[in-house]
């Protein structure tokens, strides 16, 4: 009889079995499918959407690749491993310890010291709840790729302690060692880098607005024509490997690529009807765009709230708590509402569904002045409702009857998701800017 680890190994296998054959096969054919595709865009658009956009491409989609070339390490060495789940705070089991994998982190790499950004990516992050850096019983050894592209492995027992919190792991690892520059055909050695790897570490060093120029002087320096070949020779994966990376169990990565692209097609837009912008390429900045000297801020569709007759996107920040997450009236003027992703409706068992990736996408913007949004409403001491008419659903905690409750409300923060009627708007219609 199977125990109920056994029964979770087995669905496991069978979810991952599926993820690969989701993402590896079109309905139609028995091609690879093209990821790139499936978002509406090139591989050469893709590609460039990955290395122009440091959050995305160089973080944590190189961060997957390198959970990928480990996987290809550990098979050419002979050595067994079994796959952690989606949220455990290690990568790999390897006979009966737990490995944690982890990339290079770029500030504080350099040629005579290996950093690794030892802070987690997910789960509950908030000082209410386990925190952002591991404990040290999360994991028994941690491996870093290097910048050269050799694994260094650590024992967890000879990783600093964080100096606020003893029982968990410092924020980074430091290794010293030094590096030494070669030719390009020089054999992979844990002291040797090319001078392609260490003029790429040296481009994503620069922050913000200085990291793509940055990283265009470096394409131009090695006489690479396009961004399909610098994602190749920098991730060192292939374009199938890199799209099957975007699988159900890497949902976050999904939900990324949706968001960068989505900025795409709105370049792809706006250059299609002659109108002049300019990208915002800070991390911390409120508007994606300015466009005819108006801040613009491109959102994706929330499927949660999203049906037939209605659109809803979520109008708060990615992080923060309370007030802190969500926006101000001043953030941007125009919301770009992405409505171009058709979502994948299967039928199939919902741990079996790639709900994530759309089916196809097409260029398709709906716009909203931010004075539209409604404002935030504090749900809690709640008071009779005197602003709904009875029809408006969207409203916080309206049933609908115009006799719903209505807490305090925020006039300066924006609510945090935003439902729109269908038929209130015109596709691609640019009259706001």
């Amino acid at each position: 009889m199977l125990t109920k680890s056994d029964e979770w190994d087995h669905l496991r296998g069978k979810r991952s079995k599926t993820n690969r054959l989701l993402h590896l096969y079109t309905e139609d054919s028995n091609i690879i499918m093209n990821f790139a595709d499936r978002l509406g865009l090139t591989d050469e658009e893709f590609c460039e959407v990955m290395i122009s956009v440091k959050m995305f491409g160089m973080v944590p989609v190189l961060g997957h690749a390198a959970e990928l070339k480990y996987e290809k390490y550990l098979r050419s060495k002979n050595i067994k491993f079994k796959k952690a789940g989606n949220d455990e705070h290690f990568d790999y089991m390897i006979e009966g310890k737990r490995y944690q994998v982890k990339r290079f982190e770029a500030a504080g790499t350099t040629k005579e010291k290996l950093v690794a950004n030892l802070t987690k990516t997910h789960g509950d992050r908030t000082k209410s709840g386990t925190g952002s850096n591991y404990f040290r019983k999360n994991f028994d050894f941690l491996v870093i790729l290097d910048v050269n592209g050799v694994f260094h492995t650590v024992d967890v027992n000879d990783i600093k302690s964080n100096s606020n919190n003893p029982d968990q792991l410092s924020g980074k690892h430091t290794i010293k060692r030094d590096l030494f520059v070669k030719p390009e055909n020089a054999s992979r050695q844990a002291n040797i880098i090319t001078q392609f790897q260490n003029d790429f570490l040296e481009a994503l060093k620069h922050p913000n607005e200085k990291y793509f120029p940055a990283m265009e002087a470096f394409r131009k320096k090695h006489k690479i024509p396009t961004y399909v070949e610098l994602w190749l020779k920098i991730s060192e994966i292939t374009l199938d490997e890199t799209y099957n990376l975007f699988t159900v169990e890497n949902f976050r990565l999904i939900v990324a690529a949706k968001g960068y692209c989505a900025e795409e097609h709105l370049k792809k837009l706006l250059r299609k009807k002659g109108i002049k912008f300019q990208q915002i390429v800070d991390m911390y900045g409120k508007s994606d765009f300015i466009v005819n000297e108006l801040g613009c801020q491109v959102k994706t569709l929330y499927p949660r709230q999203t049906t037939k007759d209605r659109w809803a996107f979520k109008t708060h920040k990615s992080h923060g708590a309370k007030l802190g997450e969500l926006y101000k009236y001043d953030a941007w003027d125009v919301t770009a509402v992405f409505v171009g992703y058709e979502p994948n409706i299967q039928k199939e068992i919902e741990v079996l569904a790639d709900r994530y990736t759309p089916i196809k996408t097409t260029t398709s913007f709906i716009f909203v002045p931010i004075r539209d949004i409604p404002p935030y409403v504090d749900a809690r001491g709640s008071i009779d409702c005197t602003t709904c008419d009875g029809d408006d659903k969207s409203r916080n905690n309206c049933n609908g009857t115009g006799k719903g409750k209505k807490g305090k409300i925020y006039n300066e923060y924006l609510k945090r998701v935003t439902v729109k009627l269908k038929s209130d708007y015109t596709i691609n219609d640019l009259t706001n800017f």
